[in-house]
């Protein structure tokens, strides 16, 4: 085989494979980082995610299912990307209570005189939801929270770094594993 030959082949190979690796590559979802108050560096949300939870449902229903409990907590949807299974809010504000819950249950941000700091503080709060196919009729569900509190009376004190406890995490899966029932 002529040198020419073999360099047009090789290209073609080279070109081939480039091709297939940069579509797995655009299929990738691009990572989420977010700064909350009290927290000096940028957070990788993905990296704050909780283990995958099986959901028996396809991930169309689970999405939906998602979406829904999402919104009866009044977390706006800053992110909503069916196509990449992907939900949530990158900084969203709460007071006291989020659904029917204390800020409290869901988040460890200190104490101080006047009792828990995620029930008398401003929150700041990115919440995400991903789901992602683990077959025809099975999902699979992560949730990301990360938090961070300033004082209500303006910036007199300063900001708090926020911890989730995991129950919001929980509540969040146990709730889209129950709304997301295959017909």
């Amino acid at each position: 085989m002529s040198f020419a030959l073999r360099v047009l082949v090789a290209m073609v190979v080279y070109a081939v494979l480039a091709a297939g690796t940069a579509s797995e590559l655009s299929a990738q979802r691009q990572p989420i980082r977010v700064r909350m108050p009290g927290n000096a560096r940028w957070i990788w949300v993905d990296s704050v995610a909780s283990a995958p939870a099986s959901v028996p449902a396809s991930p169309a229903l689970t999405y939906k299912a998602a979406a829904a409990v999402l919104t009866e907590l009044k977390v706006p949807l800053g992110v909503d990307e069916p196509h990449n299974g992907l939900l949530g809010n990158g900084g969203f504000i709460a007071v006291r209570m989020l659904g029917r819950e204390r800020l409290s249950r869901y988040l460890e941000c200190g104490m101080g005189t006047l009792g828990a700091h995620a029930d008398v503080r401003r929150i700041t709060m990115a919440l995400f939801v991903w789901v992602d196919s683990a077959g025809p009729a099975l999902s699979r569900v992560s949730v990301a929270v990360v938090a961070g509190s300033n004082d209500n009376e303006g910036v007199s004190k300063n900001a708090l770094s926020c911890g989730s406890t995991g129950a919001l995490e929980t509540f969040l899966t146990d709730e889209i594993r129950k709304r997301a029932v295959m017909p």
